[in-house]
């Protein structure tokens, strides 16, 4: 391995070890959740997910001028990932929330990019090893965390969360599991962190057990028990019961690669992953960690529902990548959270970027599978292809009940561990693939203007989130300082739809109901089925003029787009109620500020 190669898979580790450690929000809540100010968060908190697609992007310059870089094999899998980035192209054409959009094929392209490193790069086992050391040790601190938010940490993110967050702007979703007792780590969602172990599993198990040869094997089985034990128990603490079915299905894959072997050591494994299994399965359903939940059950079969209705009618291109959330309370039938994904990675990916994106993606990862165990099945006894193998298939099963592609800290080592299988693959022939000459140049100026180009956009992006997060701040003790922080968000994220509803909040508080008004339909104008952006517009303009034709339109709206929620149901019977009431010609008042 040449030095510009061990670079790569160093920085490979880096960004292994630093996904899910710092990289836990969805993309498409991003701009809700405030940055770190200081370097105590810094070090203990979320960074702006914004960071890991620069850090992607300008890494891209430095792997096309790599002079040695060696031949990858081009095969089904190879092409795929990049079918299915293409195949978002479409769909971003015809989004129906570009802010969204964008964040969402930018996340998808540092996937991509991820994978096609770890193809080109990984190749032996010892840059496999460093890729499962940095998923270990990240692991190891997330389980830490999880531990901590369960002996007594969680009433400390509470009271984060009620300094630094503003309730009206975060998703009914996470408000509940921030008030609930299950672990969630350094993610977001509890859910998402069982999709993370159910990823890193097995990973640290082989890494282990690379570690672990010239111990004594009393000692390298107790180690491995203690780090099985404990990231099970983690998973427990998260309360996801598809995440055990995925963990399950993930360890019985681990074990079918193994029992090929058909060794006593191998039979001694199967029988106690599957003992470990059910005994921990049983002490959590008794005590109430896990258990068949109908209001769950009921949740996800109504996105799902939704997902399927919202596909058939946008069949071809969907409504935009990550745009589920905007459009899902029109067509929402039980009274649930209003979610902002759809709990199922191949179902969003149909309703969200059209039925030639849904198939891509359902056969990049069907593809990998057969891959996975013909890798496995080709290198008998080898713990990172078993490894490689278990975790893909716990990764596709997981993402059959829940959203980790969009969570950077979960898709990320899913890319990663996927290009890895790839790289690990035997190559007829070797060659270098590196351009020479100026096209080498050529292709690296290209990909410096583009890195660039990255670099600014995602800047802006950082820099209004940390504009957000002031005006968030000073609403409660400076409403005019706060409102110009929120005009800056705007003007640096034009296309968020968030800052401007932020701006118009703060505009309504202040009474100036006009600069309300137009914060808010600029709001409509960059996410515009919103209803509760429709129904802010309304509620303004009823303060400013009464109940005019233009706040009984958006009334109307804002219940068309969101039949179960009763206050808006309520708002327009009250508001057409009182015209009924009011003298004779109220509707002729003209419309604020056209």
């Amino acid at each position: 391995m040449n030095r510009f190669s061990r670079w790569v898979i160093a920085c490979l580790t880096v960004l292994a070890f630093l996904a899910p450690l710092k990289f836990g929000t969805p993309v498409v809540i991003q701009s809700q959740v405030p940055p770190p100010v200081g370097w105590f968060e810094w070090l203990f908190y979320s960074w702006p997910n914004q960071l890991a697609v620069i850090f992607t992007f300008t890494a891209l310059t430095w792997l096309v001028l790599d002079p040695q870089r060696m031949a990858a094999r081009v095969d089904g899998l190879f092409v795929l990932p990049l079918m299915f980035l293409l195949a978002q192209m479409p769909a971003m054409a015809e989004s129906i929330n570009r802010q969204a959009s964008n964040d969402t094929v930018m996340h998808f392209a540092v996937c991509v990019l991820l994978f096609y490193a770890a193809a080109w790069y990984v190749r032996d086992g010892a840059s496999t090893a460093a890729i499962f050391g940095g998923l270990t040790l990240a692991t190891f601190l997330v389980c830490i965390m999880a531990f901590d938010q369960y002996f007594g940490g969680l009433e400390q993110t509470r009271q984060f969360a009620a300094l630094y967050t503003d309730r009206g702007t975060l998703p009914e979703g996470l408000l509940a599991r921030m008030t609930s007792n299950r672990v969630f780590g350094s993610f977001v969602y509890p859910n998402t962190l069982a999709g993370y172990i159910v990823v890193a599993f097995a990973p640290v198990i082989a890494w282990i057990w690379a570690r672990a040869r010239s111990w004594k094997t009393s000692v390298k089985w107790l180690t491995l028990l203690i780090a099985a034990g404990l990231m099970a128990f983690c998973l427990v603490l998260t309360g996801s019961r598809g995440g055990f079915a995925a963990f399950a299905v993930s360890v019985a894959a681990g074990l079918w690669c193994l029992a090929r072997g058909r060794s006593r050591h191998v039979m001694t494994v199967v029988a106690v992953g599957l003992a470990i299994l059910l005994v921990v399965f049983a002490m959590a359903n008794r005590g109430g960690l896990i258990g068949v939940g109908t209001r769950s059950l009921e949740a996800r079969t109504d996105y799902w529902r939704g997902a399927v209705a919202i596909a058939k009618d946008h069949l071809w291109w969907g409504t935009g990548p990550g745009t589920f959330g905007s459009i899902y309370p029109k067509y929402k039938t039980a009274t649930t959270e209003e979610a902002q994904l759809a709990h199922n990675n191949f179902l969003q990916m149909w309703c969200d970027s059209g039925i030639f994106a849904f198939i891509v993606f359902a056969a990049l990862w069907l593809v990998a599978l057969r891959d996975a165990f013909r890798l496995a099945r080709q290198r008998t006894g080898d713990a990172a292809a078993v490894a490689l193998c278990a975790s893909l298939t716990g990764w596709v099963v997981h993402a059959l009940v829940d959203f980790d592609l969009y969570v950077p800290g979960a898709a990320l080592p899913a890319f990663l561990l996927l290009g890895a299988m790839q790289g690990l693959k035997e190559l007829r022939e070797i060659s270098p693939v590196a351009p020479r000459g100026y096209s080498r140049w050529f292709l690296g100026a290209l990909c410096a203007v583009v890195a660039g180009v990255v670099l600014w956009a995602e800047g802006r992006e950082m820099a209004a989130g940390f504009a957000n997060a002031r005006a968030r701040e000073l609403g409660r003790l400076n409403a005019v300082g706060a409102l110009a922080e929120a005009r800056r968000a705007m003007a640096l994220a034009p296309h968020d739809s968030r800052y401007d509803v932020a701006a118009g909040d703060l505009a309504a508080v202040l009474q100036r109901y006009e600069a309300a008004i137009e914060y808010y339909r600029q709001a409509i104008e960059n996410d515009p089925f919103r209803a509760t952006y429709h129904w802010r517009l309304a509620r303004v303009e009823m303060a400013a003029h009464g109940v005019t034709a233009e706040a009984l339109k958006e009334l109307r709206w804002a219940a068309e787009l969101n039949r179960t929620n009763a206050r808006y149901r309520q708002d327009l019977t009250d508001a057409e109620e009182s015209v009924r009431q009011s003298a004779p010609g109220l509707l002729q008042s003209a419309p604020a500020d056209k």
